[in-house]
Formats: structure tokens, C-alpha cells, sequence
């Protein structure tokens, strides 16, 4: 009877360790391999197309090979600051070619209606408060690169956070919410009279939103009724037909399916939870009888800002309203890519 030795034994482990080998594992890497070269060789031709050089090119493609889709860095800001995060911890010499990369992509700016993800996001003279020992002080941002964010103090302070303290900073974006972010301070100077606080970039933002639905900037011909009391929309079956000569005619500013903000080149008196009919006409829609309460008054002498909650805006109303909110926001985010 055969009896097979040690060298049998190795010799058969090793032809089926070597048939795995060539079966399985050599084509599956040599198929990982040539899918690789094929993404990346992709990647090389957008980001040619995009104006980027070999250099800028090879560098994003470091941080943007870990992604599912590494295309994603050239058309989507969120996800090439997080790339930008990464490389610029990596080494402090990669910032020139962020630069120009950025500015390539057109990603210097954040289009307003876009919420912040990354302090790189906050745009230069915002101001805002930095907080710090249970006290608050107005600041602004006062420079930013691609390290740091530098805030200057603009109040006058008994002492000023020193390198190594934590402070926080929280400011209003208008039409947007309010955010905060903590830091630890890096250096701190004297610029003008102020004191600068050097702090390091972040992704981590919070953010108080300040109303459910999105204002839309739009510049709309509207006209008004003021009732100069508070009206309920109940009543509103109860009232006459008005005269056309009793609307004042003004022009809506933002909008959004909670409300608006309308304004009359006059100053117009009237008070907070007093309120107004209003009509207009967007995208060939007409908008009509529509109950509003004054909740915000702003202005000057020859001018007047108000603040209105709908209060009986119908349901087709609403979902026209929403539907062209939707469209405006695909065409201008569409014409900030095609920009690139």
C-alpha cells in the first residue's frame, strides 16, 4: 500500500495552493488591477478637461482613489473639502496646488442657497461672535487660506484667548441659519488695532436652522392690502370685493411656501401681527387672495420691508410654489457647473 511521505504531502499542498493561485487569485487581482488603471485613467481625462494639469491632477487623484467614485472631487464641493482637508494635513506643501485646483474648479465660492460644510465654506468680513470664558465679543472672519481661518475680535476685552484655548464662533448666514464651531486657537496677533485669532479649518459646523422651508431670493411685482388690524382667514368671506386702487403695488424679494418678504419704495405704517392680502403672478401662475400676518418690519424713510407668514395659502399654491423653488435651484446649480 502506498504510503505518501512529507514530500508528497508538500508537493500536492503546494500544486493546490499554486492551482488557487492561478485560478482565482492571479486573474482577480490582475482584474482589480486593470479596473484601477482604467478608473484612474478616466480620472485623467476629466480632470484634462477640467483645465488641470499632471501635477494637480496626480495629487486630487490621491485622496479621490479611496472614493467609490473618485469623479465625484471634480463636481461636488463637499466631497473635494474633504479631499482638500486630507491633503493639506498630509503636508503643508500641497497648498499651492490646492489653490490653483480650486480656483480651476470654481469651487472659491459657495452658491448661498447650499448650506456650509467645511469652515472653508465661510466667506471672508462675516461677522459674528466669538465666545470664550463664558463671555462674547463681536468678531469677523478676517482672512482665510487653506490652513487656517483667521477671526478678528472687534470688541474691546479685558484678555484675549491665547494659543492652545478653545473659543467658539457662531454667526447668522442670512437666508440660510445660524452656525457654530469650536477650535483650539493656534496664534493669536495684533493687526490695525485688533486682535487676530488664528484657528484651524474644520468640517465639524453647527447649525440652528432658523426656518423649515428654504427662502428663495426672487424679485416678484406683488401687490397688497393692509388691513392695519388682524384679520382671520375665516373673515375673509365676510369682506367686500376691494378696489383695485386700494392695493399698494411692491415687489417680493424672497419666497418660500411659508411665507415672504415684500417691500414698498415708501415708508408704510404698519405693525407686527397686523394683516394684508397679497397678490402676484410667478412663471405665469397667479397667486391670489392670499392672508398674510406681519411678522418682521424693516426699513428707512422711503422704504419698507415686510416679513409675512401665510396664513391660508392653498394647497396647489403651495406645491406650485415648491415646484418652482425646485426648478430655479436645479437651473442655478446647473449654471454654477456649466460656469466651470
Amino acid at each position: 500500500m502506498f504510503q505518501p511521505d512529507l514530500a508528497d504531502v508538500l508537493l500536492v499542498l503546494f500544486g493546490f495552493v499554486a492551482s488557487v493561485f492561478v485560478l482565482i487569485v492571479l486573474p482577480y487581482a490582475v482584474s482589480k488591477y486593470l479596473a484601477s488603471r482604467s478608473v484612474r485613467r478616466e480620472f485623467e481625462v476629466v480632470g484634462k478637461q477640467m483645465g488641470l494639469n499632471e501635477e494637480e491632477i496626480a495629487l486630487l487623484y490621491k485622496c479621490a482613489s479611496t472614493l467609490e467614485e473618485p469623479n465625484k472631487v471634480f463636481y461636488s464641493k463637499y466631497v473635494f473639502e474633504r479631499c482638500v482637508g486630507k491633503l493639506v494635513k498630509e503636508s503643508s506643501d500641497n497648498i499651492p496646488i490646492i489653490v490653483s485646483v480650486r480656483k480651476k474648479l470654481k469651487f472659491e465660492h459657495l452658491p448661498w442657497f447650499l448650506p456650509l460644510a467645511t469652515t472653508r465654506d465661510i466667506e471672508v468680513y462675516q461677522t459674528g461672535f466669538v465666545s470664550y470664558k463664558g463671555k462674547s465679543y463681536g468678531a469677523a472672519v478676517w482672512e482665510k487660506t487653506e490652513e487656517d481661518l483667521k477671526i478678528a475680535i472687534l470688541d474691546r476685552a479685558p484678555e484675549f484667548p491665547q494659543p492652545g484655548e478653545k473659543v467658539r464662533f457662531s454667526f447668522l448666514r442670512e437666508d440660510d441659519g445660524r452656525y457654530y464651531f469650536e477650535a483650539e486657537v493656534l496664534n493669536t496677533y495684533l493687526e490695525g488695532g485688533k486682535v487676530i485669532l488664528v484657528v484651524p479649518h474644520t468640517e465639524k459646523l453647527g447649525k440652528v436652522q432658523l426656518r423649515d422651508s428654504i427662502r428663495w431670493k426672487v424679485s416678484i411685482p406683488a401687490r397688497a392690502f393692509f388691513f392695519n388690524r388682524k384679520v382671520k382667514a375665516e373673515e375673509l368671506s365676510l369682506i367686500e370685493e376691494l378696489p383695485d386702487e386700494s392695493f399698494l403695488e411692491g415687489t417680493i424679494e424672497n419666497i418660500s411656501t411659508e411665507g415672504v418678504k415684500v417691500c414698498f419704495n415708501r415708508f408704510l405704517s404698519a405693525k407686527e401681527g397686523d394683516s394684508l392680502l397679497l397678490e402676484f403672478e410667478w412663471k405665469g401662475e397667479a397667486f391670489k387672495n392670499i392672508l398674510a400676518e406681519i411678522r418682521h418690519i424693516s426699513g428707512s424713510t422711503d422704504r419698507t420691508c415686510f416679513g409675512l407668514k401665510f396664513l391660508n395659502l392653498k394647497k396647489n399654491y403651495e406645491d406650485t410654489i415648491r415646484r418652482f423653488i425646485i426648478e430655479e435651484q436645479r437651473e442655478a446649480l446647473k449654471a454654477y457647473k456649466m460656469d466651470r
